[in-house]
């Protein structure tokens, strides 16, 4: 009797629905993964920019104006000697924004209300 080499049809269709199912199955919790490791990563980011930023103020009692001016105060992972500007794992660069001043002359403060800003004291 003729046995033929190979596999039918029907065979490599069955694998074919059988890795399509563990795909559907695994890749959207490998994203989701990913996307929530991107996000603790900025939110690393900010948190040192924040930190910099408090920093730079404490030393020279003004607001930087550039990102530049922080590398002094941002850690060095390369060992350059300079600060290294963290890199936004969404491909969005980090740029700093002056905050609206107040008519009165009065700084603004963040308000623990959400999406409320209040005038300093």
């Amino acid at each position: 009797m003729f046995k033929p080499k190979g596999f039918t049809l029907v065979e490599l269709l069955v694998v074919l629905v059988i890795i399509g199912i563990l795909v559907a199955l695994i890749l959207p919790n490998a994203l989701r993964a990913i996307r929530e490791t991107n996000e603790r990563e900025c939110q690393s980011n900010v948190r040192a920019f924040n930190t910099a930023i408090q920093m730079f103020y404490t030393a020279n009692r003004v607001w930087p104006t550039t990102v530049a001016q922080l590398q002094p105060f941002l850690a060095d992972n390369n060992g350059d000697g300079v600060g290294d500007i963290p890199v936004c794992p969404f491909g969005v660069g980090y740029a700093l924004r002056a905050a609206p001043s107040d008519p009165s002359g009065q700084s603004y403060e963040c308000d623990p209300t959400p999406h409320a800003v209040a005038a300093g004291h």
